[in-house]
C-alpha cells in the first residue's frame, strides 16, 4: 500500500512540476515581449501590411497590398512569412538579419526566401531589405524596402520597391 501511495505522490509531483514549467515559460515569453517594448526595440512579433510601389514614381500599385508576419529575434536574426497574391511562384518562409541603425527607432534589415515555379521546381531566390523606423510608441513601424529576384544561376530577373507598416503583436491584442 505504501508503494502505491508513493507512485501517486510522484505522479502528482510530476503534474505540479509540468504546470510550474508551463507557467514559467508563458511568463518568460510575456516578459520578453514587454521588455522589448519597454526597451523600445524592434524585437518581437509584428503583423505587417506591405504595399508594392513603383520605384521611380513612388506611387503604390493599386490592389497589390498583402499581409505578412515578421519576427525580429534578440540575436539579430529575423523570420518572415509573406505571400503576395499577385506572385505566381511559391515561396519558402523567409529568414534574415536585422540591426539597430541609429538611436532606438531606426533599423536596417534584409531577408531571403527560396522561390519555386508552379511545378515545384526551384527557380531561384528573392532578397528584400531596407530601412525600418519605429513610431515613438514603439508599437508600430514603417519600412522602405527594395527587392531583387534572382534565377538559379544568380542572374537578376527583376525587382521592386515597397512600403510596409507593422503593428506589434502583443498579449493585449
Amino acid at each position: 500500500m505504501k508503494k502505491h501511495t508513493i507512485l501517486i505522490n510522484k505522479k502528482a509531483l510530476t503534474a505540479v512540476v509540468a504546470i510550474v514549467m508551463a507557467s514559467t515559460f508563458a511568463q518568460a515569453t510575456s516578459d520578453a515581449q514587454a521588455s522589448a517594448r519597454l526597451e523600445r526595440s524592434v524585437e518581437g512579433v509584428w503583423m505587417v501590411t506591405t504595399t508594392p510601389r513603383n520605384c521611380v514614381t513612388q506611387v503604390p500599385v493599386p490592389g497589390a497590398a498583402f499581409e505578412g508576419l515578421f519576427t525580429f529575434h534578440k540575436d539579430g536574426t529575423m523570420s518572415a512569412w509573406v505571400q503576395n497574391a499577385m506572385v505566381t511562384v511559391t515561396r519558402s518562409p523567409s529568414q534574415g538579419l536585422w540591426q539597430r541603425d541609429l538611436g532606438w527607432r531606426k533599423y536596417v534589415f534584409k531577408f531571403i526566401h527560396l522561390r519555386y515555379d508552379a511545378s515545384g521546381l526551384y527557380s531561384g531566390i528573392q532578397e528584400s531589405g531596407g530601412a525600418l523606423v519605429l513610431t515613438k510608441s514603439g508599437n508600430e513601424f514603417t519600412t522602405d524596402t527594395a527587392t531583387s529576384v534572382f534565377d538559379v544561376d544568380g542572374n537578376v530577373l527583376g525587382g521592386g520597391c515597397a512600403t510596409a507598416v507593422g503593428k506589434r503583436f502583443d498579449w493585449d491584442e
